[in-house]
């Protein structure tokens, strides 16, 4: 029935994609790009690198010898840059001018070099220098684990775990941190959602326009901001202006999965006008109500919609870029005895305005310079299901403005970043207005035979709520006023290559102001089922970190080993300020109601717990450990990560760390086709922190399927092939419904 449907939508769009085709191919030219790849130490071929146009999604892989043969239309003009890149080697970037229709490059040797990428660059000269980063997903790694949002499209990698209510409002968690400790970047740039505010909240991203996710840690995170402590997921969205095509192109995806009945769409055009580029990209996803082995979960749907148009005119050494984006999304929360017995619809609207310049300087050593700013408003209503008006509106505008200079090892900066957040209704958090003035610089060098790799972020934050008519029971007014924070936070990393060895290791002492909701809120939160109380008084959170990492290559093996250890002396989380005892009836009062820990939720059969938020001295520590063997057209990778927090105060385990996981993909590639095989074991969490449950151990099975051909690209994910009930720990319905269950998801990808 899924697939009769989705086959049905994917009719619709036949005469949309026959036109484009043909006005596509009549414009284009091709042209064939080849090369062997070659390990630069044991000089023998390597299989399985990935081969593809920088910022875009035209790539392939090496076969069993090394060789590749990248067939493409003319689409980036006359220059590109061809990225050659592999885990466990230094990325290699080649500028390519399209003069000719064959270019055979020969053999290419790269050098091994764990851990170390270098971000997107714009023009031939190198405008980033090299990073420490965990995990680079782009082409068909990303096709291959493409889901609804950025926590399930990640939830295959190392030591990420899922916190969420549902699939739609999943939300990443790094070693065991997420919300306010774990940035999520849009080209750089903060998503201005709510997300990092509730676990209701999303994250306003959608997954068919990210083109390439990076995971940046280490000394680098602190050019991204001062709340980068658990490190920075960063996207990479297409239609940026780095792209410059001669021609007109069309980039369309169609997919669907089984779990949700879910269909999406994206459509992005790229026109070109003279030396000036128009983008213009629609987006529209539809899903239903969420199943499981056991049953459907209801009111988890999720409707959204996404319009983009972008600008950018180029110079022959710049370019200046306008981009408007319009995101609109309807989703639904499910019910709760602890909250409310009909669930929450959330409706929210994002509006963005972009600004960037770039351009090639000579200002003592820079070689480039940028200029962005970003206006983001966002609009956010709560509904109780089946109700016409609204019981919670929020309100989010931001301002954003950076300035960075580049050097080949010198990156400075200064942020400017304003807030302004209203509520309406049921929510007793004051309005409040933020400014954070930041400089921030990153240097690399070498010293003797030594890699040393530094940064700092400092700051100004104030943070000002309005104090006129606020009615709270449970804090003072007198302690509702205008706070500032100055944080200072800065990195030091070294790495050393000794033969088929590197070692790399990196200190950090990371400063992040508290939230306001941390600091005033004084309400119920029917959304995440709970009442919440902040903490007026809070200080600068501060963590002190070490990590530090051994990668072996020798090929047909490589492994890493990763050890780290993050300790805090005042973390902020939320404490449960009492405990009900008596069985609740539905239906009934609750026997607990009127208690100094207990609250009405929605009617007199709705309850909430209170917490309030509290620093604790903390330590999150953990290791990680990867192994690969390749051998022809056979690959084969196992990953296994440990983590485990303390709360030294309350000498209790911290609460919501990712559980131990073992993960082993068997791939295989047969010419223009590869199968990958995924064996996922996630082990049982019985060390519990405060109001945590315990959850059992769960083994998966996962079967990808993937198709590419020149410009067209089919995935086939098998999902939990064998139906398991599992539980996922860090879920706040677990309680109420296990994950999904069998799922089939479907990718189609067309580039014209």
């Amino acid at each position: 029935m899924y697939l009769s449907m989705l086959l049905n939508n994917i009719k619709r769009f036949q005469l949309l994609i026959v036109f484009f085709i043909c006005l596509g191919y009549s414009l284009s030219q091709t042209y064939n790009i080849s090369g062997k790849i070659l390990d630069s130490t044991t000089k023998t071929p390597i299989n399985n690198v990935n081969i593809f146009i920088k910022n875009t999604d035209f790539g392939t892989i090496t076969n069993e010898v090394g060789y590749f043969n990248l067939l493409l239309n003319e689409q980036l003009g006359n220059e590109i840059d061809l990225s050659i890149k592999m885990i466990g080697y230094k990325e290699l970037i080649i500028p390519l001018n399209l003069s000719k229709e064959k270019i055979n490059l020969g053999e290419i040797f790269i050098k091994p070099q764990s851990l170390e990428l270098e971000l997107i660059h714009i023009h031939s000269h190198k405008d980033r220098s090299n990073q420490i980063s965990d995990v680079v997903l782009s082409g068909q790694e990303l096709n291959n684990n493409l889901s609804g949002n950025i926590a399930t499209t990640l939830s295959n990698q190392s030591n990420i775990g899922v916190n969420s209510i549902g699939t739609v409002t999943s939300k990443p968690v790094l070693r065991g941190y997420s919300g306010d400790r774990l940035l999520i970047t849009k080209d750089g740039s903060e998503t201005g959602d709510l997300s990092k505010s509730s676990i209701d909240h999303v994250i306003a991203l959608d997954m068919t326009d990210v083109i390439e996710i990076e995971i940046i840690r280490g000394p680098k995170a602190l050019l991204y901001g001062s709340n980068a402590i658990g490190g920075v997921i960063n996207t990479s969205i297409s239609g940026n202006p780095k792209v410059k095509f001669k021609n007109f192109k069309t980039k369309l995806l169609l997919g669907g999965e089984s779990f949700n009945k879910g269909i999406y769409g994206n459509l992005m055009l790229y026109i070109p006008i003279k030396n000036n580029q128009l983008n213009v990209m629609i987006n529209n996803r539809n899903t239903n109500d969420q199943t499981s082995p056991i049953g459907t979960i209801e009111n988890t749907f999720s409707k959204t919609s996404n319009y983009k148009l972008g600008f950018t005119k180029y110079n022959k050494y710049s370019y200046i870029n306008f981009i408007f984006e319009n995101y609109n999304m309807d989703y639904g929360i499910p019910s709760s005895s602890e909250g409310h017995i009909n669930g929450v619809d959330i409706e929210l609207i994002k509006n963005t305005f972009q600004f960037n310049f770039h351009g090639d300087v000579s200002f003592f050593d820079f070689k480039q310079f940028d200029i962005n700013y970003n206006y983001i408003n966002y609009e956010h209503q709560e509904f109780e299901n089946n109700s016409d008006y609204f019981s919670v509106a929020l309100s989010k505008n931001t301002h954003n403005f950076k300035i960075e200079f580049q050097s080949f090892n010198l990156i400075m900066g200064s942020e400017i970043n304003h807030k302004q957040f209203s509520p309406i209704g049921f929510y007793w958090t004051p309005k409040t207005d933020e400014l954070d003035l930041s400089l921030f610089g990153f240097y690399e060098k070498d010293f003797f035979s030594f890699d040393i790799l530094s940064s700092f972020r400092m700051g100004y934050l104030l943070i000002e709520p309005e104090q006129n008519n606020i009615t709270l029971s449970n804090l003072d007014n007198k302690e509702i006023k205008t706070r500032t924070f100055k944080y200072f936070s800065s990195s030091l990393g070294l790495r050393k290559i000794i033969n088929k060895f590197e070692i790399n290791s990196w200190i950090m002492n990371t400063m992040k102001a508290p939230r306001l909701e941390e600091l005033y809120s004084d309400g119920p939160h029917l959304g995440s089922y709970s009442y919440e109380i902040g903490e007026p008084n809070l200080q600068l959170e501060k963590i002190y970190g070490i990590e530090s990492s051994i990668y072996y290559n020798s090929n047909p093996f490589n492994f890493s080993i990763t050890t780290f250890y993050n300790y805090s002396p005042f973390y902020y989380q939320m404490n449960k300020m009492g405990e009900c005892e008596e069985e609740f009836v539905i239906g009934e009062s609750h026997p607990c109601a009127g208690s100094d820990f207990i609250e009405w939720g929605s009617g007199s059969s709705g309850w909430l717990y209170k917490y309030q938020t509290q620093g604790v001295k903390s330590s999150i520590k953990g290791i990680e450990f990867n192994l690969a063997y390749n051998y022809k057209n056979y690959k084969m990778v196992y990953d296994f990560s440990f983590t485990e927090g303390d709360d030294y105060t309350n000498q209790l385990p911290l609460s919501y760390i990712n559980p131990t996981k073992q993960i082993l993909n068997f791939i295989y590639k047969y010419e223009l086709m590869n199968f990958n095989v995924r064996l996922s074991k996630i082990n049982s969490q019985n060390r519990l922190g405060e109001f945590e449950t315990f959850t059992r151990s769960s083994f998966l099975v996962d079967f990808v399927i993937n198709y590419s051909k020149e410009n067209k690209n089919i995935t086939i994910q098998l999902n939990n092939i064998f139906n398991e009930e599992y539980y996922n720990h860090l879920s706040k319905i677990k309680s109420i419904m296990p994950e999904a269950g069998r799922n089939i998801l479907i990718n189609y990808k067309l580039f014209f």
